[in-house]
């Protein structure tokens, strides 16, 4: 969590309101009468012993601060757990911190795609910061800086919905999402951002996590959620998801007067995005410092478990599950070749062609090809800018996924 100390709650109010920006894209939300059975079965399936863990790894790195050398290792680890998970791609995403004083390079951010079936080039992002930060001292080697709440229980969150979620179908592409250098200005979430503002990438929520996991003693679980009025719809669409799935939990609007997070970094570039959060008046005492550890800055893992099971609950309904239990295609036999290649890529599948999706490393799609069960098809990739791309394949028999590089 980014900490700025400002004057007045009045004025956050004010600069947040005057900062966002108008949506690029506009989309109605489910309205939800009853639980779907099968999206109850996955958040209690949410494991307090998993998120655990995920934070207690976290917080054995001497600290996470963005320019410290122990940040690469953290970024290795978190691309090994969604490979672990079978995520269809991850991306790093490289970005420069343009600020005095620090260094330009950093770890990237990591980006793991779980790629749509029916819709895939609308997005549902949910995502955490894994930097963390101490106020004390300068040196970003030595300090420590273990950041417990702040963020692993953020990331826990994150890992453990990309576990759950990742044996499944969806209508909508996933994406799960961990940012770098969010303590010193959002930085790694607003280059990412920016970057999908750019490409017209069409965004339909972001949900972040960030401080999940310190409880005031004698208090009940509860949510404070952050969004801007212009985001309304989609916060309209938490509170009715909440109300069905966690009635008894108080949830309701409020504001940070002491900082921001990522989410202001979707909202800045005109996509609808929340922040549940732990509590505004009483969010852990320890952050920023070298007691931001579990037990006593992370508190609660009921807690954690719950801010999981509500950030699941709601990528799973916004992305549109579409089938009936976890995923059981028949193996889909593809080639594609010649990879790498410049003019053209064949495509060739045993079962009949429905869709072939294209997209670069930043998840724009570049292509669709609708078909009709052919078994062969030419892409032309003459006009395409030289990189790597993702293909999705639609086949009667499932989805496959490959990867193929455009020379110069």
């Amino acid at each position: 969590m980014k900490k700025i100390i400002l004057i007045t709650l009045l004025l956050v109010s004010g600069i947040i309101t005057s900062a966002q920006a108008p949506h690029l894209f506009e989309h109605t939300y489910p309205v939800i009468e009853t639980e779907n059975p099968e999206i109850r079965s996955l958040m209690d399936s949410v494991s307090i012993d998993s998120i655990k863990a995920n934070i207690e790894h976290l917080c054995s790195y001497h600290t996470r601060r963005f320019d410290s050398r122990y940040i690469w290792e953290v970024q290795d680890w978190l691309t090994n757990r969604y490979e672990q998970f079978g995520i269809d791609s991850i991306q790093l995403h490289d970005f420069k911190i343009n600020k005095p004083d620090y260094p330009e390079e950093t770890a990237d951010n990591v980006i793991a795609v779980q790629w749509g079936t029916k819709t895939p080039q609308e997005f549902v992002i949910c995502g955490a910061h894994y930097d963390s930060w101490n106020s004390d001292g300068t040196n970003p080697d030595t300090i420590r800086s273990p950041g417990a709440d702040d963020n692993a229980s953020g990331v826990a969150g994150i890992l453990e919905t990309a576990r759950l979620l990742s044996h499944h179908t969806f209508d909508r592409t996933i994406i799960y999402a961990n940012w770098c250098a969010e303590e010193i200005g959002l930085v790694g979430s607003t280059a990412y951002a920016e970057d999908c503002a750019a490409q017209n990438m069409d965004i339909v929520g972001y949900f972040n996590l960030d401080m999940t996991g310190y409880l005031e003693e004698g208090s009940d679980i509860h949510v404070h959620l952050m969004y801007t009025t212009q985001d309304s719809l989609i916060a309209n669409f938490v509170y009715n998801f909440s109300h069905i799935y966690f009635p008894e939990m108080p949830i309701h609007q409020n504001w940070l007067a002491w900082g921001d997070s990522d989410y202001s970094s979707f909202n800045r570039s005109g996509y609808p995005a929340v922040h549940p959060f732990e509590d505004v008046y009483t969010s852990s005492p320890f952050i920023h410092t070298r007691d931001d550890i579990l037990g006593l800055s992370v508190n609660n893992l009921e807690q954690s478990k719950r801010f999981t099971e509500l950030n699941l609950g709601l990528v799973a309904t916004l992305a549109g599950i579409n089938n009936d239990g976890v995923e059981e295609f028949e193996t889909t036999h593809v080639a594609v070749y010649p990879n790498p290649t410049r003019e053209s890529v064949n495509i060739l599948v045993k079962d009949g062609l429905q869709q072939v999706l294209v997209c670069d490393m930043l998840g724009q799609t570049v292509e669709t090809l609708h078909l009709n069960n052919e078994t062969k098809v030419v892409l032309n990739t003459s006009t395409y800018t030289p990189g790597l791309y993702i293909m999705n394949i639609v086949t009667r028999k499932g989805i496959t996924t490959k990867r193929f590089i455009v020379l110069p």
